[in-house]
């Protein structure tokens, strides 16, 4: 290479696309430029700032230097782009996240404990849904019951259950749980899970945490795979994911993510049909400037799943010891379907002025509409083999429209440095419901079970209600850094409304309104080895859903927590480990009213405590080698109860869970791409009432992996509940289901 004419002319085209390198996407022909002229001053014995550069531009080469001058060949090899909150990550550990802070922040230096559950470990574990995907997470149960409604996902964090996830750091709160968002999993870059309460800067939420999905967003580097999946029940699939950039400047970027197929179940005359795409699109006009454009649409249709057993025959033996089939279904062949669509668009928009002042926008509007014919259990008869059904069919549909804005500052007061962010954000969600419940269902015996033995009929619309949840919230925080030693400080102020409309009597049934101040305030320690002790203390709430027998409002939901832990990040490696206690206290939490139960009305005396230590490791060790490990260990009591339950475990508080996720991949060798995999799962006995009647024991369920990788070709096999475990989950009397069964899944993947 001539180092004088070659690389003037490489660091001129460079200064015509805008005189700035971007970060690791420098060429190889200029980075070779830039290592050919050092290397060339060194050997002239030259003064090393010859071959630097002066101004954005390289020094001109003396005239005693030779015109040309042959050097060994450079290799350069370009690495992934920094990562991000959004990114890709490669492997198991991701060092970033913004689901705690609004601001792209290492976790090590987040005062509360998170996770993170990247696509790659999604890969590995082939998971299906949402909850499968958290089922090796700390102080998380992902399949709360049973796992076999793939229509939408129920989770417990902490002992606290919430069935309303956020989507990229957006709220999707809504009354029906049927209408929260069904976000496919190989639409996800990475599920965040933050422990410990969030409203100071999300607003209503549990005290328990928040589970944020983080979806795909178009990336510099290319992008192209497809993969085909075959499985157990008859499941066929396919899917792919697209993405690059569409100019050659890379100002414009885009990515293109579909999952479409048909699966059974070990239930019987259950099919699950499913479509899923996400287009999404990036403009960069500048360094300082991103517009994303994020998007999708699903539609599912699904028989109802069976979740709703009694716990005679599932969790305690039936007549004369007889357990009711796993395979039974309880509804009617002919009439059980659930028929959903949900669209969404939305978008992120970034703005840098300088080095001390960023804004943001994140806004998106999601519609949801649902169709379903349901015949379930309503009780079971006398002789414990029979149960009477109810029916109904409903039509529903919600909006829900947010907007997060935000303003960041970074300055520095003395020896102070500071991340401070000031923002603004709302939530508008409708949902609509107008039932049509059956006047006769014949009953069915759950060992013999006969369909079709006589007519549905189903009645005018006799319920018809639409809900209307707003909220609007005024943040600050304050990131400190002093040293080593990181200050989190947060406030917010909240005003909320909830409302329920009776549209078949034209009138408000219930209203609530309320405003609540909440606040945070979390230390971290950065030791040079890696270690970051740290303690916080946090508060939330949630504004009362739902109607009181005598109309009175309903009280927020409110909640504390008090975190310490330390956090270990080793330098130069790539693994994450966490040690965290806790304990939560929730209060003017909603309970049925049963002494007016023909009304579904609720009371509000209840409080619940959880109390825990958490323990949790992530690696990617090298040669192949990942993996996670997590032990968590819940207290639970109901402390205040008008149904007089106080002292009792609140359900699905497990006082032990331990789960352990270990994959090898040779790396030379005759085995060379060939891998295997394979996690353990314990979930310790936990209650399924607040009764503490229904004991549910303990299981622990195998999972088991194989895969091959070739030239452009990856063969997988995963096998999950491996021993066939079979076990049960319940939520009420009448309200238990079986976990999910042994299943494989085998999948071939393409990638070029």
């Amino acid at each position: 290479m001539k180092a004088s004419e070659d690389c003037r002319s490489v660091w001129m085209a460079q200064g015509r696309n805008g005189g700035r390198w971007r970060a690791f996407k420098i060429s190889a022909v200029a980075a070779a430029c830039m290592l050919s002229s050092a290397a060339y001053a060194q050997a002239s014995g030259g003064n090393s700032s010859d071959a630097t550069l002066q101004n954005g531009q390289p020094s001109t080469l003396s005239a005693a230097e030779p015109a040309t001058t042959s050097l060994a060949p450079v290799v350069v090899s370009a690495g992934r782009e920094k990562e991000t909150a959004t990114s890709p990550v490669d492997g198991y550990v991701a060092k970033q996240s913004a689901t705690g802070t609004k601001t792209d922040t290492p976790i090590v230096e987040t005062p509360q404990s998170i996770s993170v559950i990247t696509a790659d470990q999604m890969q590995a574990q082939a998971v299906q849904t949402v909850g499968q995907a958290l089922r090796y997470t700390p102080g998380v149960i992902g399949e709360e019951y049973g796992g076999l409604n793939t229509t939408i996902d129920y989770f417990v964090v902490r002992g606290f259950p919430n069935q309303f996830p956020f989507v990229d750091g957006l709220s999707t709160e809504t009354y029906f749980t049927l209408l929260a968002p069904a976000v496919n999993p190989y639409g996800l870059e990475r599920i965040d899970v933050l422990r410990g309460p969030a409203s100071v800067l999300y607003g209503q939420n549990i005290p328990g945490g928040m589970i944020n999905l983080v979806t795909k967003r178009p990336t510099d580097d290319p992008i192209h795979e497809v993969s085909f999946d075959a499985g157990s029940y008859g499941e066929v699939g396919g899917r792919f994911d697209l993405s690059g950039p569409v100019t050659s400047d890379g100002t414009l970027l885009y990515r293109l993510t579909g999952d479409l197929g048909i699966t059974g179940s070990q239930v019987d005359f259950q099919t699950d049909k499913h479509f899923y795409i996400a287009p999404a699109l990036t403009w960069k006009p500048s360094a300082d400037t991103t517009f994303t454009l994020l998007s999708h649409f699903s539609y599912r249709n699904s028989s109802y799943p069976t979740a709703d057993l009694p716990a005679i025959g599932t969790l305690y033996p039936g007549p004369n010891g007889a357990r009711i089939g796993t395979n039974v279904f309880d509804g009617e062949p002919d009439f059980n379907e659930i028929r959903r669509t949900e669209e969404s668009i939305g978008y992120e928009f970034e703005h840098r002025f300088n080095d001390w002042f960023t804004v943001r926008q994140n806004v998106r509007y999601t519609h949801v509409n649902l169709d379903e014919d349901i015949v379930g259990n309503e009780d079971l008869e006398d002789d414990n083999a029979t149960i009477d059904r109810y029916a109904y069919a409903a039509q529903a549909s919600s909006d829900i429209f947010t907007v997060d804005n935000q303003a960041q500052f970074k300055f520095n007061t003395g020896p102070l440095q500071h991340t401070a962010l000031v923002g603004f954000d709302y939530v508008h969600s409708i949902d609509r419901w107008a039932e049509n419940d059956a006047t006769s269902v014949p009953s069915l015996n759950l060992y013999n079970p006969v369909y079709g033995s006589g007519p549905i009929t189903l009645g005018g619309i006799d319920y018809s209600v639409e809900h209307h949840v707003d909220q609007s919230g005024l943040y600050a925080q304050d990131q400190i850094r002093f040293g080593k030693l990181v200050a989190t400080l947060g406030v917010r102020q909240d005003w909320a409304n909830t409302e329920e409309f009776d549209r078949l009597a034209g009138q408000t049934d219930q209203s609530n309104t309320a405003q609540r101040f909440t606040y945070r305030a979390g230390l971290v320690y950065l030791f040079d080895s890696g270690f970051a002790p740290y303690l916080s203390y946090a508060t939330s709430f949630q504004p009362g859903l739902g109607d009181t027998f005598d109309g009175s409002a309903l009280k927020p939901t409110t909640g504390q927590s008090v975190e310490a832990g330390i956090k270990f990040q080793p330098p130069g490696q790539k693994s994450f480990a966490m040690l965290s206690v806790y304990n939560m206290l929730q209060k003017n939490v909603v309970e049925p009213d049963f002494d007016h139960p023909e009304g579904n009305f609720v009371v509000q005396t209840g409080g619940v405590r959880v109390r825990g230590v958490e323990l949790s490791g992530v690696a990617d060790l090298g040669a192949g080698l990942s993996l996670t490990a997590a032990y968590t260990y819940m207290d639970g009591a109901i402390t205040a109860s008008d149904q007089g339950f106080v002292g009792n475990q609140p359900v699905n508080v497990p006082h032990n869970m331990a789960s352990l996720w270990l994959d090898k991949t040779f790396q030379q060798g005759w085995w060379k791409g060939f891998g295997v995999g394979g996690g353990v799962r314990y979930v310790g006995s936990q209650f399924g009432d607040e009764a503490n009647t229904l004991k549910m024991p303990s299981v622990t369920l195998y999972d088991a992996a194989v895969h091959y990788d070739i030239k452009h070709w990856r063969f997988s096999v995963n096998a999950q509940n491996l021993f066939d475990r079979i076990y049960v989950n319940c939520q009420a009397e009448d309200y238990c289901a079986y976990g999910l069964r042994r299943t494989v899944i085998g999948r071939a993947t393409y990638q070029w």
